[in-house]
C-alpha cells in the first residue's frame, strides 16, 4: 500500500508541535511538548521521537516519513542542524538521530523553509512553481522556491532576507550587523520605529499607552492614529525594498506574505511595500507579480511537505 500519511514536526525554542497530516495537508492528530533545550540534545531528539511515536501509533493508513522544520543552518541533504542559536546548538545530526529513534525516513529544513514548502503543497503557492516567502513576526524570515524546488544555497543560508543590511548606520540587529531588515519589518521593530516618533513628541493616542506592544501600534494604525500609520507607512518602504531584491533576482510570480504581524498588518503594508516596489525595479520585473497572505500557519504542517518533496527525488 503506498504511503499516504506524513509526520509534520515544528521544533522551537520552547515548544516541539507534531502533526500527523494527508497528502493535501490536512491534521489527522496532534501532539505537543515543551522543548527543554537547556536539557540537551539528546533530552529534546527524545521528546521529538516520543510525538512522533504517539503519532505513529494513531495513524489509519502507512506513514511516508518524518519532516522536521527547525530554527538554524539546516544542511537539508544531510539532515544535519548548524548554529541553531535558540536551542543552544553547533552541530547536531537530527535526521540520523530521529531515524534511529522512530524507524521511519526523517528530513529536516530551516523552519522558515519548510513554512514556503508548505505553501506550495498546501496553501497560498498552489501550482505557483516560482515565488518567495516572507514570515514577519518577532522577526523576519524567509524561504525561496523556484522550479517547484526550495533554495537552500552553498552554505544553507539563501534566503536570509531578515538580516540583509539596508542601512549599515541604523539599529543594531541581533547578528551582530546593523541596519538589517528584521530591525525595521518585525514586532520589535516596529516596536522600536513608534518609539523613535513618540521621542520626537509627535503626536498620538499611544503616547498614553502602558506596555506599548507591537499590537497596540497596528490596533492604532488600523483606527488611523497619524503616528502609527507613519510607523507602518516606513515599515512598508522597508518590506518594498526586500520586494525589489526577490523582484530583480528571482523574478518571482508570487510573494507570499507569512507570520502573525504580516498577516494581520497584511493590509497595511502590502500596498506600500508594492509602491516603493515601482520606484526600485523595472517593470518587466514585477510586470505580473501577486503579493498574498499565507494561508500555512502552523510550522509542523508545514514541515510534513518536507515528506512529499523528497519523494519527489
Amino acid at each position: 500500500m503506498t504511503a499516504s500519511l506524513a509526520i509534520g514536526v515544528d521544533v522551537g525554542a520552547t515548544k516541539i508541535a507534531a502533526i500527523l497530516a494527508d497528502r493535501s495537508g490536512h491534521v489527522l492528530a496532534e501532539e505537543r511538548a515543551l522543548t527543554g533545550a537547556a536539557e540537551g540534545v539528546a533530552a529534546v531528539v527524545s521528546r521529538i521521537a516520543a510525538a512522533v511515536q504517539a503519532l505513529q501509533r494513531a495513524a489509519p493508513a502507512p506513514i511516508a516519513g518524518v519532516g522536521v522544520g527547525i530554527p538554524g543552518y539546516v544542511d537539508a541533504a544531510q539532515g544535519i542542524v548548524r548554529n541553531a542559536v535558540n536551542l543552544g546548538w553547533q552541530e547536531v545530526d537530527l535526521a540520523a538521530r530521529l531515524r534511529h529513534e522512530v524507524r521511519l525516513d526523517v528530513w529536516a529544513g530551516n523552519d522558515a523553509n519548510v513554512l514556503a514548502l508548505g505553501e506550495y503543497y498546501y496553501g497560498a503557492a498552489q501550482s505557483c512553481a516560482n515565488f518567495a516567502y516572507i514570515a514577519i513576526g518577532s522577526g523576519l524570515g524567509s524561504g525561496i522556491v523556484l522550479d517547484g524546488r526550495l533554495v537552500i544555497g552553498a552554505t544553507y543560508a539563501a534566503a536570509e532576507l531578515g538580516h540583509l543590511s539596508l542601512d549599515p548606520a541604523g539599529r543594531l540587529c541581533a547578528c551582530g550587523l546593523r541596519g538589517c531588515v528584521e530591525t525595521v519589518v518585525s514586532g520589535p521593530g516596529i516596536l522600536a520605529t513608534a518609539r523613535e516618533h513618540l521621542a520626537r513628541g509627535e503626536r498620538s493616542a499611544l503616547r498614553d499607552t502602558a506596555g506599548l506592544t507591537p499590537e497596540n501600534v497596528l490596533d492604532a494604525a488600523l483606527a488611523r492614529d497619524p503616528l502609527a500609520v507613519a510607523v507602518f507607512d516606513e515599515t512598508a518602504a522597508w518590506l518594498g525594498m526586500v520586494f525589489a531584491v526577490c523582484a530583480v533576482m528571482l523574478n518571482p510570480e508570487r510573494i507570499v506574505i507569512g507570520g502573525g504581524l504580516g498577516r494581520a498588518a497584511f493590509d497595511l503594508l502590502v500596498p506600500g511595500a508594492l509602491a516603493e516596489l515601482s520606484r526600485r525595479v523595472v517593470p518587466q520585473s514585477c510586470a505580473h507579480l501577486q503579493v498574498t497572505p499565507s494561508q500555512v500557519t502552523a510550522g509542523a504542517v508545514g514541515a510534513s511537505s518536507l515528506v512529499w518533496q523528497a519523494e519527489r527525488g
